[in-house]
Formats: structure tokens, C-alpha cells, sequence
């Protein structure tokens, strides 16, 4: 169906409200439809263009237009046409910084936390390293301390494995090229080729794991949180004694860090996987 044709369907089924509710929905919802012709424009849209799209009158196009033109949310020249204005980018920016993922993972961890009733993470790389955002406490005994602000090795990390098997291989090695890839237990892996066959492994597999890498007796699951257009922004993990993890099940475990690290995504604007 053409979106012409669509929109003014979606508006007839709008039709039974009434009263002054219904023309304001109507309003709204024609507003908001020329906003989206703007957006999936691929050339110059004029008035007439426009009302065809939306399947508005040109003179109801032109009031709403004009309305939109005058607080900047879109902008129109002879030689451009209508464009989408510089306040829908103010919007935009506003909601990126009110969804970073350090605002958006904090709940969400908590929960992971009581859930697992380990210690959960939430980190970003940067610099070569896993800078840990979000700290949630879940256990109630022996279990793993962590502070929001440290610093921990990109390589040896479930944090750091999650980020990393998400990019592009050539990306992840210049991440691995930035320091020392040290050996802190005979467990982690140091060398390039072993590193790229575990990321490999780790995004067939849909999580990473830190077995026993970075602390001897230290279990850990990570898995990528993802952002607005898609790309892999950081990434969730639990982490716990080794034999207390392998108790509940490495699998049930690895399955609560996917869902919330896919709920963080979600919160970010990611694309329904």
C-alpha cells in the first residue's frame, strides 16, 4: 500500500474519537506523519510531494509545515525543499544523553544481580581496557568485589571478550595491540591467534567466558550490549567463585546475562535481534 494511501487509513481508524480529543489527535498524528516523509526522503521534496506522501490536502501540509518551519523542526529553501530542522537533532542528542548506557544499566544490573545473586558488571572499552561503569552486589557471602571507575585487562575479561568478538577482527586487534597482553593466571590466553579462535567461539556461542583468566577460582559470564544504530557499546557479566557458578549452571547463568544485556540494548534504541 503507498504511505499515502497507509496514512490516511491509520487516520480513518482514528476517526471514532471525538470531540476536541480527536482533533488534536488528528493534529498530532498529521504533524508527526509529514515529519516522517521528511526523514525518508531521498531527494527534494516540495509542497506537492509532500501532500502526496502523506496524503494531506497541499493547503493542510502547508499549515503544518509552516507550524513545524517556525519552532525548527524543519527547515525549507527553493533549491532543498523541506528538510528536517536542526531541533530535531537538539532532540535527538538529548536522548542519547539521557540513554547512555551508564544511565540505562544500573536497574537492569541490580536485577541481573539479585537474579544470579552474584557480583554484576556492566563496563565500556576504552583505551585498550575494560573501564567498569556499574557495580551491582548479589551475593550474600564469599563473592567478588568490584568498583565502578577500575580498570581491568581487555584480554582476559568477559567484559572485555563480549566488546571485542562483536567488532570486526581488525578492530579487536588494534584493542589488543594498545598494552601487554599478560599472562595473570595459566589460564589466559596471551597470543593473537588463540585470542581471534576464542572470540570466534564466543560470538557462535552468544556470550564470553572468563574461566579462571584474570583470578584463579573466578567464573565469569559476559555478554554485548548494543546501541541505537546496532553497534556494540559495552557489554554485562556476572561474575563468582568458579564452583558456585558451576552449581547453578553455566548455561541458566550465561542465559539471565544475555537477557539483560538485550535489555540494556533495547533501552538504548538497538534493533530488535
Amino acid at each position: 500500500m503507498p504511505r499515502g494511501e497507509r496514512l490516511a487509513a491509520e487516520r480513518a481508524q482514528q476517526a471514532s474519537t471525538t470531540g476536541g480529543e480527536a482533533q488534536g489527535l488528528r493534529a498530532v498524528t498529521r504533524t508527526l506523519d509529514l515529519l516522517d516523509v521528511i526523514a525518508a526522503a531521498t531527494g527534494r521534496l516540495d509542497l506537492a510531494s509532500l501532500a502526496r506522501e502523506s496524503g494531506l490536502h497541499a493547503a493542510t501540509a502547508l499549515r503544518y509545515l509552516n507550524s513545524l518551519q517556525a519552532r525548527g523542526f524543519v527547515r525549507h529553501t527553493p533549491e532543498t525543499g523541506y528538510e528536517l530542522g536542526a531541533k530535531l537533532f537538539e532532540l535527538g542528542s538529548a536522548f542519547a544523553q539521557r540513554s547512555s548506557m551508564a544511565v540505562e544499566v544500573q536497574q537492569p544490573l541490580e536485577e541481573l544481580a539479585v537474579a544470579a545473586q552474584e557480583t554484576a558488571s556492566a563496563g565500556i572499552v576504552d583505551e585498550g581496557s575494560v573501564l567498569y561503569i556499574a557495580i551491582a552486589q548479589g551475593q550474600r557471602e564469599l563473592g567478588i568485589q568490584s568498583v565502578a571507575g577500575s580498570r581491568h585487562p581487555i584480554h582476559c575479561t568477559a567484559l572485555g571478550k563480549a566488546v571485542m568478538a562483536w567488532l570486526p577482527w581488525d578492530e579487536a586487534s588494534v584493542l589488543l595491540s594498545l598494552r601487554p597482553l599478560v599472562a595473570l593466571t595459566d589460564k589466559t590466553l596471551v597470543h593473537l591467534p588463540a585470542l581471534r579462535r576464542e572470540l570466534e567461539h564466543t560470538r557462535a556461542r552468544g556470550y564470553a567466558i572468563d574461566n579462571e583468566e584474570r583470578n584463579e577460582g573466578v567464573l565469569c559470564i559476559g555478554a554485548p550490549v548494543f546501541d541505537h544504530l546496532g553497534r556494540v557499546v559495552g557489554a554485562v557479566s556476572i561474575s563468582g567463585p568458579k564452583f558456585r557458578v558451576e552449581v547453578r549452571s553455566v548455561e541458566v547463568v550465561a542465559q539471565l546475562v544475555v537477557d539483560t544485556a538485550r535489555l540494556v540494548s533495547t533501552r538504548l534504541g538497538a534493533p530488535p535481534v
